[in-house]
C-alpha cells in the first residue's frame, strides 16, 4: 500500500478499521501501518478465535474448548491468538489444496481473508470431501480428469448431489481415523445406514441430522473430541451399541434414555460428573462403562438394568454405592477401584451371579459379612484400602481363584481362609500380619501366595501342603527360621525370604528342584547348605549382606546361574568351582575381605558384570582377560599395585573401575585398545601425574 494512503489509515477511528480488519484480514495485513497491526492483535484476531472455536463446540466452557481447539490444530497453548488464527489457516489451505490442487490457482491463499465465513466454508467442505472419499465409489469419482481439478466449493455441491443420489444404497460406513473435525449434516440423508464408525477423530460435536439415521444399530464415536452429545439421539430408535468412550463430554442428555434397544453403552474415558436418572431406562443394557470420569455418585435408576452383566465405574469420585446395585440380579462383572469408598452396601451380597469384584484403592475400613454371599465369585480385589479385618464369610466364596489384600492394615488372617479350595493367588503383602493361620496349608490350588512386608515371625509347617505354589514372597519380615517342610513345595519356581532374620537355610531346600530365583539378602546367615547346589534350574541367588565367610563348592552346580549376588559378607576366598557357572551374566562380590581371585573365573564366557571393589585384592589373575563379553569391571578400593596387561583384550569393556588402589603403573597401551571403554577411572591411585592425565 502506498505510504500516504498508510498515514491516513492511520487517522480513521478505531471502530472504521476494525469493521474493515473484520469483513476482510489477510496474512499481510499487519503490514499495512502501526495502527492496523495493533487492532488486529488485540481486537479483530482474538474475536476471530473465538469464533473458530464456537464453530466447533456448542456454547459452553470457552476456555475448555479453546484448549481442545488446540490440541485439534497442535498448537501451543502459549501462543497469542493472532499467532493462532494464522496457523490454523494455513492448516486449513494447505489441507484444502490437497484435495482440491488449483484451489488457489487464481487467488492464491495469501490473499484468502481470514473471516468466520471463510473458515466454516472450507472446514465443511473439506470434510465432506474426506468423507466422500472413504464412500464405495467416492474417491475414484474423484479422481476423474474432469472432476480432480474442480475448486472446493463445486465439489461441495457435487457431494450433495452424489449423497441424494447413492447415499440411500449404503448400509454400513466406516470413517474411523481420516481426520474429521465436522460431520456434514448431509449424513442423515444415508436413511439405510446400520452402522458407523466414527472413531479415531477430531470430532467436536454432532449435527441435528444424525437424528435421521433411523436404522442405526451400532454407532461408534470412540476416541474423538466430543463435549456434548445432541439431543436427536433420542431418535436413533433401532440402536443397540453406543460407543462414546474416550472424548470430552461433561454430561449426557437425559434423551439417551430413550433408547430402548441399547445392549452396549460406553461412556468411560470422559469428564461426567452426572449420570442422568433416565439411565434406568434402557431395559436391554448388559455393559455399561462409565470408568475414567469424575462421577461423585451413581443414581439409585442403575438397580433398575435388570439385564445388566457388566458394570464398570472404576477410576471415579465415588463415595458410596446405591443399595440399588443389590438388584443387578445377572451382573457378572462389577468394577469399582479406584475411588472414595468407604462402605459398601451389604445389599451387594445380592449379586449371586458376580464373577468379578474389583474395590481397590478405596478407604474401605470394613466388608459386610453379607460378601460371603458371591457364591460365583472368581476374582476379588482389595488391595490398597485400610481394611483392619476380613470377614470369617469370605471363607463361604468356594469358587475364588483370585484374592488381593495387600496394602491394607489387616492384623489378622481369619482360619476361614482355608475354605478356599480353588483359590489360586492370594496377596497379603504389605499388611501388619504376625502370623499365619495352619488352615492356609488347605489352599490346594493355590499358585502364588504373597505374604511380604509384614510382621510375621514363623512360618507354619502346613505351607509344605500347597503342592502347587510357584511364587512365595516373604521378604521384609521378622522370620528367624525356615521350616524343613518347605522343601515339599516342588513346584516353587520363586521364594523371597530376604530382609528377615534367619540364621540357616534348612538343607531340605534342596528339594525345589524347580527353584528359579531365590532371595536371601539382608539377613543373618553364616553358613549356606552344600544342598543349594541340587538347585539345577536356580537363575539368580541373592546372598548379599549376610555374614557368609564361605561358599560351598557345590555352588559350582548352578549352571543355569544368570545372577549370583554375594556382597556385604565376610569372604576370604573363592571356590575354584565358581569357574563352572558357564551362563554368569552378573557375580557380585564387593565389600568382602577376598585376598585373590581364583583363576577358575576366566572361564565364566558370558560374565557382563564383575563387582570386586572394596576387598583387599592385591592381584588379578591374567585369566580376566578371557572375559571376552565382560562391559563393567569394578575394582576401586582394594590394594592393587598392578593390572595385568592382558585386560587388553576385554574389547566390550566400558566400565573400568580402578580407584582407591595403590598402582603404580597400569599397560597403558592394552587400555588404548578398549575402543569402546567409556568410563576409567584411575583416582586416589599412587599414578604419576602424567599417568593419571
Amino acid at each position: 500500500m502506498h505510504t500516504n494512503n498508510s498515514i491516513a489509515l492511520e487517522h480513521l477511528p478505531n471502530e472504521v478499521l476494525t469493521s474493515i480488519l473484520k469483513y476482510c484480514a489477510t496474512p499481510s495485513s499487519s503490514n499495512v501501518c502501526r495502527k492496523w497491526r495493533h487492532l488486529l492483535a488485540t481486537e479483530v484476531m482474538p474475536s476471530l478465535y473465538r469464533q473458530i472455536v464456537e464453530i466447533h463446540f456448542p456454547p459452553g466452557n470457552v476456555s475448555k474448548h479453546a484448549l481442545i481447539l488446540d490440541e485439534i490444530y497442535k498448537l501451543d497453548h502459549e501462543l497469542l491468538p493472532m499467532q493462532k488464527v494464522k496457523a490454523i489457516f494455513k492448516q486449513t489451505f494447505t489441507l484444502a489444496k490437497s484435495l482440491s490442487p488449483l484451489e488457489f490457482i487464481n487467488n492464491p491463499a495469501e490473499n484468502k481473508c481470514f473471516t468466520a465465513a471463510n473458515y466454516a466454508f472450507y472446514l465443511l467442505n473439506i470434510n465432506r470431501l474426506l468423507m466422500w472419499k472413504k464412500l464405495t465409489g467416492g474417491e475414484g469419482y474423484l479422481e476423474q480428469e474432469e472432476i480432480k481439478y474442480l475448486p472446493l466449493a463445486k465439489k461441495g455441491e457435487l457431494f450433495k448431489e452424489w449423497i441424494e443420489r447413492y447415499g440411500k444404497d449404503i448400509a454400513s460406513l466406516q470413517l474411523e481415523g481420516i481426520g474429521l473435525t465436522l460431520l456434514p449434516p448431509e449424513i442423515g440423508q444415508l436413511s439405510q445406514l446400520e452402522e458407523l464408525s466414527l472413531n479415531n477423530n477430531q470430532l467436536t460435536t454432532l449435527p441435528a441430522e444424525i437424528g435421521q439415521l433411523s436404522k442405526l444399530t451400532w454407532f461408534l464415536l470412540n476416541d474423538n473430541q466430543l463435549t456434548a452429545v445432541p439431543a436427536e439421539i433420542r431418535q436413533l430408535s433401532q440402536l443397540t451399541n453406543l460407543n462414546l468412550g474416550y472424548n470430552q463430554l461433561t454430561a449426557v442428555p437425559a434423551e439417551i434414555g430413550q433408547l430402548s434397544k441399547l445392549t452396549g453403552l460406553f461412556l468411560n474415558d470422559n469428564q461426567l460428573t452426572a449420570v442422568p436418572a433416565e439411565i434406568g431406562q434402557l431395559s436391554e443394557l448388559t455393559w455399561l462403562l462409565l470408568n475414567d470420569n469424575q462421577l461423585s455418585a451413581v443414581p439409585a435408576e442403575i438397580g433398575q438394568l435388570s439385564k445388566l452383566t457388566g458394570l464398570f465405574l472404576n477410576d471415579n469420585q465415588l463415595t458410596a454405592v446405591p443399595a440399588e446395585i443389590g438388584q443387578l440380579s445377572e451382573l457378572t462383572w462389577l468394577l469399582l477401584n479406584d475411588n472414595q469408598l468407604t462402605v459398601l452396601p451389604a445389599e451387594i451380597g445380592q449379586l449371586l451371579w458376580l464373577e468379578v469384584l474389583r474395590l481397590s484403592n478405596n478407604q474401605l475400613t470394613t466388608l459386610p459379612a453379607e460378601i460371603g454371599q458371591l457364591s460365583e465369585l472368581r476374582k476379588l480385589q482389595l488391595n490398597n484400602n485400610q481394611l483392619t479385618t476380613i470377614p470369617a464369610e469370605i471363607g463361604h466364596l468356594s469358587q475364588l481363584q483370585t484374592l488381593a489384600l495387600d496394602n491394607n492394615q489387616i492384623i489378622v488372617i481369619p482360619t476361614a481362609i482355608g475354605q478356599l479350595s480353588e483359590l489360586e493367588g492370594l496377596w497379603l503383602s504389605n499388611n501388619q500380619l504376625t502370623v499365619i493361620p495352619a488352615e492356609i496349608g488347605h489352599l490346594s490350588q493355590l499358585q502364588t501366595l504373597a505374604l511380604d512386608n509384614n510382621q510375621i515371625i514363623a512360618v507354619p509347617t502346613a505351607i509344605g501342603q500347597l503342592s502347587k505354589l510357584r511364587k512365595l514372597w516373604l521378604s521384609n519380615n521378622q522370620l528367624t527360621a525356615i521350616p524343613a517342610e518347605i522343601g515339599h513345595l516342588s513346584q516353587l519356581q520363586t521364594l523371597t525370604l530376604d530382609n528377615n532374620q534367619i540364621i540357616a537355610v534348612p538343607t531340605a531346600i534342596s528339594q525345589l528342584s524347580k527353584l528359579q530365583e531365590f532371595w536371601l539378602s539382608n539377613n543373618q546367615l553364616t553358613t549356606i547348605p552344600a544342598e543349594i547346589g541340587q538347585l539345577s534350574q536356580l537363575t539368580r541367588l541373592y546372598l548379599d549382606h549376610n555374614q557368609l565367610t564361605t561358599i560351598p563348592t557345590e555352588i559350582g552346580q548352578l549352571t543355569e546361574l544368570l545372577g549370583l549376588v554375594l556382597n556385604h559378607n565376610k569372604f576370604t576366598s573363592l571356590p575354584a568351582q565358581i569357574g563352572q557357572l558357564s551362563q554368569l551374566r552378573m557375580l557380585n562380590l564387593e565389600h568382602n575381605q577376598l585376598t585373590s581371585v581364583p583363576t577358575e573365573i576366566g572361564q565364566l564366557n558370558e560374565l557382563r558384570s564383575f563387582l570386586l571393589n572394596n576387598n583387599q585384592l592385591t592381584v588379578i589373575p591374567p585369566e580376566i582377560g578371557q572375559l571376552s563379553k565382560l562391559q563393567e569391571l569394578w575394582l576401586s578400593n582394594n590394594q592393587l599395585t598392578a593390572i595385568p596387561a592382558e585386560i587388553g583384550r576385554l574389547s566390550r569393556l566400558k566400565i573400568l573401575d580402578l580407584e582407591g588402589n595403590q598402582l603404580t603403573t597400569v599397560p597403558v597401551e592394552e587400555i588404548r585398545q578398549l575402543f569402546q571403554l567409556e568410563n576409567l577411572c584411575l583416582e586416589r591411585s599412587q599414578l604419576t601425574p602424567f599417568l593419571r592425565r
